[in-house]
Parts: structure tokens; C-alpha cells; sequence
């Protein structure tokens, strides 16, 4: 009867676990597309409401994107998408706050890109 209960309780945890690390992987995925379209969006529109929806998604985006980031075990990486997700911050704000135009923007775009498709990558290996 241990054996049993064991075994149970090893196969719920595995189900558990793997469940778990797929919804990271979405929480992930809808960051990075909620960052996308909100970037975007911020280009996009002359709308002032929508500009500031889109304003404060994009920085809640990348706080959480920040927040997910497991220094220790991500080494390099994770300090380089820190670097990133800070560059898309500042540049989310320059556009923004300072209205500097979208050189920077276009250049976060490109790399958050990247991110989402290299992320997508992953995502459909595991």
C-alpha cells in the first residue's frame, strides 16, 4: 500500500510539474506578444486613450518579463535579456514621455521579436 501511494503521489507530482512549466511557458509567450502589440500599438495610434493603455501595458509587460528571470540559473542570458527588456523600457518611455522619436522603438521591436520567436522555438520543443 506505501508502494502504491508513492508511486501516485511521484506520478501526480510529475503531471503537476509538467503542467506547471507549460504555464510558464504561455505566461511567457503572452507577455512578450502583450509587449509586441503595445509597442506597436504606441506607434500606431494618435489616440490618447489607446496611448496610454497601450503605455502601461507595455511597461507592465516588461516589469513581469523582468520579474521572470532566474538569474542564477540563466546566467549570461538572463542578464542579456534583462540589458533588453531595460532598452524596450527606456525606449518605451522615450517615445513617450520625451517624444525622441522611433529609432529606438523600431529597435526594441526588432529584438522582442526575436525573443518571441526564438521563445516560440523553445516552447514547441519541450
Amino acid at each position: 500500500m506505501n508502494i502504491a501511494f508513492a508511486r501516485n503521489e511521484y506520478t501526480n507530482t510529475k503531471t503537476n510539474s509538467l503542467s506547471s512549466k507549460a504555464e510558464n511557458f504561455e505566461a511567457i509567450s503572452f507577455a512578450l506578444d502583450q509587449l509586441l502589440n503595445s509597442m506597436q500599438g504606441l506607434r500606431e495610434t494618435s489616440d490618447i486613450e489607446q496611448k496610454d493603455s497601450c503605455f502601461e501595458k507595455s511597461l507592465t509587460s516588461i516589469y513581469f518579463l523582468q520579474k521572470c528571470l532566474d538569474f542564477e540559473a540563466g546566467g549570461e542570458l538572463a542578464k542579456n535579456l534583462f540589458r533588453v527588456y531595460e532598452f524596450s523600457r527606456q525606449a518605451v518611455l522615450d517615445f513617450v514621455l520625451r517624444e525622441k522619436g522611433s529609432e529606438n522603438m523600431d529597435k526594441s521591436i526588432e529584438y522582442v521579436t526575436l525573443i518571441k520567436e526564438g521563445w516560440t522555438e523553445i516552447e514547441s520543443s519541450l
